[in-house]
Order: structure tokens, then sequence, then C-alpha cells
């Protein structure tokens, strides 16, 4: 397969798809390609040092997870670092019994 039948059966597959988790996650990966070969590309014209992030898109399964989080820490439901090892120290403790 050349390189322009790859194409021609990725533009087919991705007409076709009704996924748009799928096709962010696509374009996501795209945008990505393309924003490294312009920084490679632009590299003397940009400051020394200077690094662009790309965007992380989650699915709605992970976006439903975050928002409950986001909800527990508004509502004070979250225990510290510092009382969720004491937990796991007392778990292990009866795990060796």
């Amino acid at each position: 397969m050349n390189i322009s039948d790859l194409k021609r059966d990725l533009i087919k597959k991705i007409s076709e798809t009704e996924d748009s988790v799928l096709l962010l996650q696509i374009n996501a990966l795209l945008n990505e390609k393309n924003e490294n070969e312009s920084e490679k590309n632009m590299s003397s014209v940009h400051e020394p040092g200077l690094k662009y992030e790309s965007v992380r898109i989650f699915s709605a399964e992970e976006q439903r997870k975050i928002n409950i989080a986001l909800k527990q820490v508004e509502n004070d439901e979250f225990i510290s670092d510092e009382e969720a090892q004491i937990e796991i120290e007392k778990w292990f403790e009866e795990q060796e019994k």
C-alpha cells in the first residue's frame, strides 16, 4: 500500500466513523504532529527554550470521573495525603495478619 492508498483508506474510515472521541484523538494527534513540525521549522524565530504543549482531550468517561472528583473536593469529601498514608499502612498491617 502506497501513501496515496493509505490516505484514501484513512479518509474513508474517518468519514464513516461516528465515534467523536476517536475523531478528537485523531485531530489532537495530527495537530501535535503539525505543531512539532512547525516548531522545528520556526525554531530560529522563537525564543530559545520556549516549548509549546499539546492539549489533552479527555474521553467522556474520564471527564465524568474528573467532574465527580471536583464535586467531592467542593463538598470537602476527601482526605489528606497524610491520612491516606495512615490508612494504607493500617491496611498493609491487616493484610500481614
